[in-house]
């Protein structure tokens, strides 16, 4: 069969209202990218069963043999009365809800393992080991709940799995991978991407996209998405030497800009020169941190972080002149100097960062403006270096920016020497 139209649905009214965040669609788009599919578009649903099911109807419906649609959908998989897909499915492909045994099998060992009273729960969690029964099961290889194939239009098809992410991606890996290929034609595509650091998305597209030929062409296509501090750019073609042209003249336009993925890149030089780092954080109150040990095994190059918020920490743990903090204020090219500095000694470690600036809404002045911000970067043998930035963004997204950054411009001055 052809390459589908591939339309992504997220279910659960926990999203809808904005209590809970998708990161589903986005995985399993990557996913499906990977094996040569694009996606048509993301659809968040809340838990409404005649939404879903018009919604469905209307998918399945814009297709026809020569454009095939396959609808991936999540959530709605439960035991609880909010769970609305087994169902909407089942009226859907005029089915009937039959047990799963291996599920069953899954939910008794585990009510037993727990000492809970079975029988009592097992009007309720049948819900969740039940699959349409004109429809493939998708087995679960991380928790209870199957997901299921159906056919909804000899040309619409429609993979129902859990919202639980790591149920999700086990499933998509282990069982519907098979069954998307076997069904459907797949087309090579080619992608790559690079960051951007200090660039707008409207920017980089005024002053390099629309003055390349590529895209209007349609050899290739082209997404960016706005991160703290950095733009992300991915390209994606049939043709690799398009893609890997594009990326040349990205690196060629924006010298010196441009990483990989720095949360990537930067543990693997440290860990290649076997470097260590400290950070000292005013404004970020510990973000930096944060950043550096979101990533496993960052204990081999990340000994420790001072959160120096107030002056006192400055000058009795830091060891900042009472005199540059007097003269020159706590935010300022001497403090940030010294706050660098005096990580490295008290932690013993090869490199250090350190912020101070004005995240706001108050504490600005004439000369200091809220958004002001200094980040030094000790690399032991080598002078320290203070940076003066000024970015006039909302509080929380101000100390994101400077986080990020930061780490960013230990990376260039490292790359560089």
């Amino acid at each position: 069969m052809n390459r589908p139209r591939v339309i992504i649905v997220s279910t659960g009214s926990e999203l809808t209202a904005g209590r809970s965040q998708d990161t589903n669609a986005s995985w399993i788009s990557n996913e499906l990218f990977g094996i040569g599919y694009s996606v048509e578009k993301f659809v968040v649903l809340p838990d409404d069963p005649i939404l879903i099911r018009k919604e469905l109807q209307t998918f399945a419906e814009s297709g026809n043999q020569e454009e095939p649609v396959l609808i991936v959908m999540t959530g709605g998989l439960g035991p609880t009365e909010d769970d609305y897909t087994l169902e909407v499915v089942c009226e859907l492909t005029s089915s009937v809800p039959i047990r799963n045994e291996k599920a069953f099998d899954r939910l008794q060992a585990l009510y037993r393992l727990r000492g809970k009273g079975f029988e009592e729960a097992l009007t309720t969690a049948l819900r969740q080991v039940s699959i349409p029964s004109k429809s493939t099961v998708l087995h679960n290889s991380v928790g209870i709940a199957p997901g299921f194939w159906s056919e909804l239009k000899p040309w619409a098809f429609l993979a129902c799995m859990p919202g639980v992410p790591k149920e999700m991606t086990a499933m998509f890996r282990e069982e519907l991978i098979p069954l998307v290929q076997k069904h459907f034609n797949s087309q090579e595509l080619y992608s790559d991407f690079v960051f951007i650091w200090g660039m707008s998305e409207s920017l980089f597209q005024q002053e390099f996209i629309e003055l390349l030929p590529y895209f209007k062409e349609g050899r290739a296509v082209w997404g960016v998405a706005a991160k703290r501090g950095f733009i992300r750019v991915t390209y994606q073609s049939q043709d690799k030497s398009v893609v890997s042209e594009l990326i040349r003249l990205t690196l060629e336009k924006y010298s010196g800009l441009c990483t990989g993925d720095l949360f990537e890149e930067l543990p693997k030089l440290l860990l290649e020169r076997k470097l260590t780092l400290g950070t000292a954080e005013s404004c970020t109150g510990g973000l930096v941190a944060k950043l550096v040990t979101d990533r496993a095994g960052s204990s081999e190059y990340f000994l420790g972080s001072v959160v120096s918020y107030a002056n006192s920490i400055k000058a009795g743990i830091l060891g900042v002149s009472s005199e540059n903090l007097e003269k020159y204020g706590a935010v300022s090219e001497p403090v940030a100097r010294e706050m660098a500095d005096g990580t490295a000694k008290i932690l013993g470690t090869d490199l250090a960062i350190s912020i101070t600036g004005i995240a706001g809404p108050g504490g600005g002045t004439p000369g200091k403006k809220v958004g002001t911000v200094f980040i030094g970067t000790h690399i032991k043998g080598k002078e320290t270096e203070v940076k003066e930035l000024y970015l006039p963004f909302q509080r929380e997204l101000f100390r994101d920016v400077v986080a990020a950054t930061s780490l960013y411009i230990l990376y260039n001055r490292l790359r560089k020497s």
